[in-house]
């Protein structure tokens, strides 16, 4: 789908247009082939970079093709759902475009106002959408990390929790992992793009929230790490318990199974006709038990 908005600084709202104006913004999310080929033929755009746009897997970068910035970024397009994709953000000469798999949940913020977007000031619009991306990011980041904290202040987990947890880690990674492509991308642009000083200085801001974002990934990470590594401790320690218990079990039925299968022979034995066989055999068979259970004892195996 392809959406044409335009607003100046006179206008204080964003309006769609039917058509495309200069200065106007280009909102693409889910395109068909017909439409990135419209793309690529009216505004004289880079196909492969277009479709690359919709390339899930495609790092955050820079590209520079006939005077247009491709800029490649991640974006979480529905924060309930984390799920993390390629956001494409075009600045030509006469608009800026974006392009995407989903539709973020920020251009609804965009579109009803709540957002100061003046599409005919270009770079100020790529500031925007910077600052918009961090904040999805963050809210996604805090929310991870808090259920993180929550797993380490409660006893025993149970497999649910402990799956949850696995998922959460592999989210984590995922965002460190577009925190240090987006944090490298901020700084290419502030070192390939002439700002003006105080829109650089946001971009730098951006940046050092991208990292301090990083490091909190990375801790929570670690956390995760260690309560896996206790679990783990935890459940071996379990098993080896009950192996243990299982074992002295058996050497505990083995020895009177034993004792009657001799007994249970048809040969001539001790004691086989004396009236107090029968105790004696339990007697011992106690005895032999009390040992072996002090034993046990106090070697602390049990």
């Amino acid at each position: 789908m392809i959406y044409y908005f335009k607003r100046t600084i006179q206008q204080r709202t964003i309006k769609e247009i039917p058509n495309f104006e200069i200065g106007c913004w280009i909102n693409v999310f889910d395109p068909s082939p017909e439409e990135i080929d419209y793309l690529a033929k009216e505004f004289s755009l880079d196909k492969k970079n277009l479709e690359s746009g919709l390339d899930q897997n495609e790092l955050p970068r820079l590209d520079f093709v006939a005077g247009d910035v491709y800029l490649f970024t991640k974006i979480i397009p529905k924060i309930k759902k984390r799920e993390i994709e390629t956001y494409l953000i075009v600045v030509a000469k006469k608009f800026i475009l974006t392009l995407s798999k989903t539709q973020p949940d920020f251009i609804k913020d965009i579109l009803e106002g709540k957002v100061n977007f003046v599409t005919t000031q270009k770079l100020k619009c790529l500031i925007k959408l910077f600052s918009l991306i961090n904040e999805s990011f963050e809210k996604v980041t805090a929310e991870v990390v808090k259920s993180v904290g929550r797993k380490r202040d409660i006893g025993e987990l149970e497999e649910k929790e402990l799956e949850t947890l696995l998922s959460q880690e592999n989210i984590l990674n995922n965002l460190v992992s577009s925190y240090n492509y987006i944090n490298l991308l901020y700084q290419r642009v502030i070192r390939r793009i002439e700002f003006f000083p105080q829109d650089k200085e946001i971009i730098e801001d951006l940046t050092i929230e991208a990292a301090q974002g990083l490091e909190i990934c990375k801790s929570s990470l670690k956390t995760i790490s260690n309560l896996r590594n206790y679990y783990s401790i935890l459940i071996s320690n379990k098993l080896n318990r009950i192996i243990t218990i299982l074992t002295v079990f058996t050497i505990l039925i083995s020895l009177p199974a034993a004792i009657s299968g001799i007994y249970g022979m048809n040969i001539l034995l001790p004691l086989q006709k004396n009236p107090f066989a029968f105790y004696y055999i339990l007697a011992l068979i106690g005895a032999i038990w009390g040992v072996f259970l002090f034993y046990l004892k106090k070697k602390k195996i049990i």
